[in-house]
C-alpha cells in the first residue's frame, strides 16, 4: 500500500524552496510547510511528471512548473512519480 504523505522540498517557478510535506489525495496534492509555503495542485492540472537527477519535475496546465525533492527515504520520489502518473 502506498503512503499518502511524504517529507519533501518544493520550488515553484524559480522561486524560493520550501520544506515540508506532500499529501497525496484522490483529487489533489497538497504541499505544506512552515511559514507561507502552501500549495494545492489539482491532479487534473498535472500535464507531465518527470524524474530527473533525483528530482520530480511537474509541468502544470495553468501554472508553469513545480520542482519537488526528497527529504524522506530512498525511492520515495520514484514511488511518488508512479502514483502521480497513475492519478494524472
Amino acid at each position: 500500500m502506498r503512503r499518502k504523505s511524504y517529507a519533501v522540498w518544493w520550488q515553484e517557478h524559480e522561486g524560493p524552496r520550501h520544506a515540508g510535506k506532500l499529501q497525496l489525495g484522490s483529487l489533489h496534492l497538497l504541499l505544506s510547510g512552515n511559514g507561507s509555503g502552501r500549495v494545492a495542485v489539482p491532479l487534473d492540472e498535472i500535464v507531465t511528471v518527470e524524474y530527473r537527477r533525483g528530482e520530480l519535475h511537474l509541468e502544470l496546465r495553468h501554472g508553469g512548473d513545480l520542482l519537488i525533492g526528497n527529504l524522506d527515504g530512498p525511492g520515495v520520489l520514484l514511488e511518488l512519480s508512479d502514483a502521480l502518473a497513475a492519478a494524472a
